[in-house]
């Protein structure tokens, strides 16, 4: 490892020695650290705005070619693909964070094209081992095409995607097909050798609607792995000590919420065509970092959501008081309550097959609407034969949403103890956890007259099971304990909302040291 000196004179050092050696690079933080270094098939880191992520994957681009089997003579070869939307934008952002580290003037580089046409930038250098290593990074813009037709035919060994989620879903799966092609095995010099591919991705917090959240959250796969950077305020902050101390402030102090959301506290948004319906919802804080099982000991609770799109949340009260969400049933469209009840009765046997009760409440309109005389059941009716269980209705049969809304309200924004928060939701609920980010909302109204939101939310997918879940509260909770807690609530508990820090990070930043 290097002694800590200033950035100037470690870049000086570097300009006039060919046998760099990347490791020497200090990442941002762990996290970038982490992203670095990982040999999955493709990665990505997401972070705030200044958070060193660009330059971070530069660094992981330049490991990634030591990684490579040697050819014949004992030459380190790869090739990589840089994508941006433009080039334009690629010469601006991507481009000259690049030559910070790597200048057209680089010893033993060789530099070419420029000026709105793709460039291609040679890195020689000498590894500890001897070996001698020859990086070809090739920078693009798509122009308006997409990734494949730009990169149709090309032998890469790996592409990065600067601000991925601004490139389309398919652009991800067709990079990942055309790396791993480039050295040709019959030039290395071991043929049965195992060439190293990667596809690198970075890119600040988009909205949830982004495929990007499928793709790295909501559904990941093993060969997928998504870095996300703490908060810029939080005291985890990665990469602070290359900005300003008020830096993040200022963001704060002249941004939209929407926007500080993303870019600072490093959170997936919400559409801005809407306003959330619960603001303090705090995925770091409300979903749980891994699956959460039931305890057979404990009542299961149940809230229901009637209508042509049912929905069932299912979920359990912790001798705490913790409020643990963890299933939701969202089937879709035209399923009745007797199809409803089979798919909640296999849920039932299959998970919650020993607890000692079971308490459910459904949407008070789905009492009515049967014909009677004609001997028909109301959907309610039909629901607890099925069930075997009494299905009530909440707060004495009000549907009140005010009601309901400060009911899941309170559970947001309560703590247990000072830390704990009193609403958990398990990561397998991903409709109601979608919901809650940016698909329940107030929608935002077209003319400027007027209150610029509905007065209610949209009925929409994410709808249905956030009905069902203010189901489950209030019915569990009670009326009094709901109309109670809004009353108090100026008094109520810290808020789950992390707690800004504001203290300015002291430790010494060397960005060259690894």
């Amino acid at each position: 490892m290097v002694e800590q000196s200033s950035g100037a004179e470690l870049i000086a050092q570097y300009e006039q020695d060919e046998g760099f050696d990347p490791y020497h690079y200090i990442p941002p933080g762990p996290v970038a650290a982490s992203f670095i270094r990982d040999d999955v098939l493709t990665k990505a880191i997401m972070g705030p705005v200044g958070g060193g992520k660009t330059v971070s994957c530069a660094m992981a681009r330049v490991v990634a070619a030591t990684r490579m089997p040697p050819c014949k003579g004992g030459v380190i070869r790869d090739r990589y693909a840089v994508v941006r939307s433009s080039f334009r934008d690629a010469e601006k952002t991507v481009l000259q964070s690049w030559q910070q580290w790597f200048p057209k003037t680089y010893p033993g580089s060789t530099w070419t094209g420029g000026n709105d046409r793709p460039v291609t930038h040679v890195l020689r250098w000498r590894l500890p081992n001897g070996l001698r290593v020859e990086a070809e990074t090739i920078f693009v813009g798509l122009q308006g095409s997409t990734v494949e037709s730009k990169l149709r035919g090309w032998e890469l060994s790996g592409v990065w995607l600067n601000e991925l989620d601004t490139i389309d879903e398919n652009g991800l799966r067709y990079s990942e097909q055309r790396v791993g092609r480039f050295p040709k095995k019959t030039d290395l010099a071991d043929p049965a050798a195992v060439r190293f591919r990667q596809v690198l991705g970075d890119f600040n917090a988009p909205d949830m609607d982004n495929w990007t959240y499928d793709v790295f959250v909501a559904e990941p796969s093993p060969d997928r792995v998504l870095y996300a950077q703490p908060s810029g305020v939080s005291s985890a902050a990665e990469n602070v000590a290359n900005l300003e101390a008020d830096y993040y402030q200022k963001i704060i102090d002249n941004e939209e919420d929407w926007y500080v959301r993303r870019f600072v506290h490093n959170q997936f948004g919400y559409s801005r065509d809407g306003l959330p319906v619960y603001p303090e919802f705090n995925p770091e804080v409300h979903v749980a970092p891994k699956v959460q099982e039931p305890d057979q000991r404990l009542p299961l609770l149940i809230g229901l959501d009637a209508g042509l799109n049912p929905a069932a949340i299912l979920g359990q009260c912790r001798p705490d008081g913790q409020l643990v969400i963890l299933d939701e049933l969202v089937p879709g469209q035209g399923y009745g309550a007797e199809r409803l009840a089979e798919l909640l009765n296999e849920l039932i046997a299959r998970r919650y097959n020993r607890v000692p009760k079971i308490m459910a409440w459904a949407d008070p309109a789905a009492q009515w609407g049967a014909d009677k005389e004609g001997g028909q059941l109301a959907w309610i009716e039909t629901m607890t034969l099925a069930l075997g269980v009494p299905v009530g209705v909440p707060a004495n049969g009000s549907n009140e949403l005010g009601l309901r809304l400060s009911a899941v309200r309170q559970e947001l924004t309560r703590m247990i103890d000072g830390h704990r928060p009193r609403l958990l939701i398990s990561p397998n609920c991903k409709v109601l956890t979608r919901g809650f980010a940016s698909g329940y909302k107030y929608k935002k109204r077209a003319n400027d007259s007027g209150p610029a939101y509905d007065p209610e939310p949209s009925k929409n997918e994410y709808s249905h099971p956030h009905d069902g879940l203010q189901y489950l509260v209030l019915g569990y909770r009670g009326r009094p304990t709901v109309v109670n807690g809004s009353a108090g609530s100026s008094r109520a508990q810290s808020s789950a909302r992390p707690k800004k820090d504001w203290r300015k990070r002291k430790a010494v930043f060397d960005p060259h040291r690894f």
